[in-house]
């Protein structure tokens, strides 16, 4: 998922570097995911 989240930001031209991924929950990350293939447009 980590991965999968990290495309999406690289996508969008977000800086990895803002994202804790080692901290983050599962929910997190999915709800993450979810908010970036909103603004992608899946």
């Amino acid at each position: 998922m980590i991965s999968y989240a990290e495309q999406l930001l690289d996508e969008l031209g977000y800086d990895l570097d803002n994202y804790d991924f080692d901290n983050m929950t599962f929910e997190q990350v999915r709800d993450l995911i979810d908010e970036l293939k909103d603004e992608r447009g899946y």
